[in-house]
């Protein structure tokens, strides 16, 4: 959304601030700048708003959040409204009446009837703004309009008055197979379900967003009526996606808008109206359709919650200066918590720990330190083997614990950005929507890798991460074989860093050991490993459970960012949660007796899998191995260009007594005979 400057600091004074510094503020508050452009000796804000945000599609909604974080953080600011009722008299009676049938699809319904209006251009400084993000210049009257839906958020349509037939207003369905001649001279027809205003003869408008021909102001125009509603969003949407059609302002009529502003948009453009004609208008009274009001959202909004939640405790003092300039009322109030209303323009914030995420964002969540890894033991209480929710939630919390950020994207991919590795998945074919919403992105994702690294590139490209990025995502991908369609769920991790980090500590055995550690302590031991077929991974593996595959992990071959390497892992997530719900506790109890380590570097052949060697190790049933595991890997300078060095470390405990390093040894030299045996590997020294 385009959002001009000259226009934010009629709200927000005195605003002297650096443009590239507000960017950064708003972008830190939610509302992404995505760029800065010079228009008419204006710089105009591209803002990408989230579509929950229906309060800031919208000038002053903006102004209302830059407001609220310059003065939290200390800034001499104020917030000035847009003047409403300054020399304005409401004085005619309105001659029409207005009639909603379908209350469920109007939730409010205002107007009101402007007198001996001249249709002329506008003034320069009209013009000026709409042109800063977009809008042509008509004349007087729809320039105002456009200016006060952009400024406010509110949709609002004007007619002829002198059209009107029968001094009704309607607010119903159409007839089905109703021809509707639009203003811009389109025929659409509509049906029962769309719903149109209309007078007692003819269609006015279909939902305020396109005038019927005939009803639309001209040169000749004298009176007019402003209609400024609040019609259900779904309604609106349907017809949009029905019909296939594009209207100015659409990102306002499809949303929850306030109801409780159609009144203060009418008294708006009353206003400039008047002050364009210098005061030769007249105004009636307001008609107002608004059976049941809509009020302001009830909230207990606990402090220890906030500590719990945001991870830093923050004065009291500080959430009610927050909660203030984010106009939330504090009803009453005790030592634990905050009773408090949030106004109706905030459509977003309906519970506890939404009310939390606006005190984090005034706040500053770059004020809260965050930890690279919290420790904390990953143990699956019996509850927890009942619901994929639950298992869900807890390999969630436990992956952020370390240090991965959870992401949700988009399930459609830009084909020709990805055709080369959508062509790689020869197993999975894309599938490609009939009617997508973006041309750019139609088809639905065969992969969780594509959307992980956008995230990636995003982050990387707009200097989020410093050093490492750390991602996991739990989301569906789609995909045909042999003209069957197929869903599934899978979990996706993915770590790029800036700098290489070598031997084992790098990204791939991070990833692996992670892994190895989710499945010990879901009760998951009886895996195999074997060298991996993914098309987009080198050097990778596939982890096997009852021979189906369980986990795809390796470094991803495409070098999309240059100097950045992306691992990653792709965990059958349907899969795992089935495996996990079918174990049994078993309880084993600890050793009383130490347990030792002992380390053996191989030279084996390329060929040779870590897990082939833990297989012929396993066959010599020796009962006092207690686990083996990989310690490092290195294949290059030094060696033959056929081999590989592993350094493999055993451990060794008994139940029964202390290992003496007599036997200790002795089971070693077993190891290191039997692996020379069978894979003809050689012992180096360490």
């Amino acid at each position: 959304m385009k959002i001009s400057l000259n226009w934010l600091k009629k709200y927000v004074f005195p605003l002297d601030i650096e443009e590239n510094k507000i960017s950064n503020i708003l972008t830190d508050i939610g509302l992404t700048v995505k760029g800065i452009n010079n228009i008419d000796k204006d710089l105009v804000l591209d803002v990408e708003i989230t579509p929950n945000r229906t309060d800031a599609m919208s000038h002053y909604g903006i102004a209302r959040d830059l407001y609220a974080v310059l003065k939290f953080r200390g800034y001499k600011v104020n917030l000035l409204k847009p003047v409403i009722n300054k020399g304005i008299h409401y004085n005619t009676k309105p001659h029409i009446q207005v009639f909603v049938k379908i209350h469920e699809k109007c939730i409010r319904y205002s107007g009101m009837f402007i007198y001996k209006i001249k249709i002329e251009p506008s003034p320069y400084w009209l013009i000026s703004r709409l042109k800063s993000i977009g809008i042509k210049s008509i004349n007087n009257i729809i320039d105002t309009m456009h200016f006060v839906m952009y400024e406010l958020g509110q949709p609002i349509h004007i007619f002829d008055m002198d059209q009107i037939e029968n001094g009704k207003i309607i607010i119903t369905n159409a007839d089905k197979n109703t021809n509707f001649q639009s203003s811009d001279n389109v025929t659409i027809k509509l049906d029962e379900e769309d719903l149109i205003i209309c007078d007692a003869m003819k269609p006015l408008s279909i939902a305020g967003m396109i005038n019927h021909v005939e009803s639309n102001i001209n040169i000749r125009t004298k009176n007019i009526f402003i209609g400024s509603a609040c019609f259900n969003p779904i309604i609106i949407r349907n017809f949009i996606k029905k019909h296939s059609i594009k209207i100015k302002a659409q990102h306002l009529f499809e949303k929850d808008t306030d109801p409780n502003q159609t009144i203060y948009a009418l008294q708006r453009i009353a206003f400039l109206i008047k002050n364009i004609m210098k005061n030769n208008v007249s105004c009636s009274d307001i008609i107002d359709f608004y059976p049941n009001p809509i009020s302001f959202s009830k909230i207990k909004l606990r402090y220890q919650k906030i500590i719990n939640i945001i991870g830093k405790k923050i004065s009291i003092k500080k959430i009610k200066k927050i909660l203030s300039l984010l106009e939330i009322t504090i009803h009453s109030e005790n030592n634990k918590c905050l009773f408090i209303s949030v106004p109706s323009y905030r459509t977003d914030v309906q519970r506890e720990i939404d009310v939390i995420e606006e005190i984090l964002r005034i706040y500053g969540i770059h004020k809260i330190p965050i930890y690279h890894q919290i420790k904390t033991p990953f143990i699956f209480p019996k509850v927890f083997y009942k619901t994929e929710y639950e298992i869900q939630k807890i390999f969630s919390e436990q992956l952020t614990c370390y240090g991965f950020q959870e992401i949700i994207s988009s399930t459609m991919t830009n084909e020709k950005k990805y055709s080369c590795l959508l062509n790689s998945f020869f197993h999975r074919k894309g599938i490609q929507v009939i009617n997508p919403v973006n041309q750019t992105y139609k088809v639905m994702r065969s992969s969780l890798l594509f959307s992980i690294i956008d995230c990636i590139k995003y982050n990387y490209n707009n200097n989020r991460i410093n050093s490492s990025i750390k991602f996991f995502e739990l989301g569906k991908i789609y995909y045909k074989i042999n003209n069957k369609f197929l869903e599934k769920s899978y979990l996706g991790m993915a770590i790029s860093q800036k700098e290489k980090i070598k031997s084992q500590n790098s990204p791939f055995f991070y990833l692996k050991g992670i892994i190895e550690q989710i499945f010990q302590k879901s009760g998951i031991y009886n895996y195999t490993q074997i060298l991996s077929e993914h098309p987009l991974l080198e050097n990778g593996i596939s982890i096997l459970y009852d021979h189906k595959n369980l986990v795809e992990l390796g470094k991803f071959k495409n070098n999309v960012l240059k100097k950045n390497e992306i691992f990653y892992a792709e965990i059958d997530w349907r899969y795992l949660v089935s495996i996990i719900q079918e174990k049994k506790i078993i309880y084993i109890p600890f050793s009383k007796y130490p347990s030792s380590r002992r380390d053996l570097c191989l030279l084996v052949d390329k060929t040779i899998s870590f897990e082939k060697i833990n297989q012929i190790v396993k066959k010599k049933e020796n009962h006092i191995i207690k686990k083996i595991q990989i310690y490092d890997l290195y294949e290059g300078i030094n060696l033959p260009i056929s081999k590989k060095s592993y350094t493999i470390s055993f451990f060794f405990e008994s139940q029964k007594e202390t290992l003496t390093d007599k036997i200790i040894s002795d089971s070693m030299k077993e190891i290191e005979l039997f692996l020379k045996q069978e894979l003809k590997a050689e012992i180096r020294e360490k």
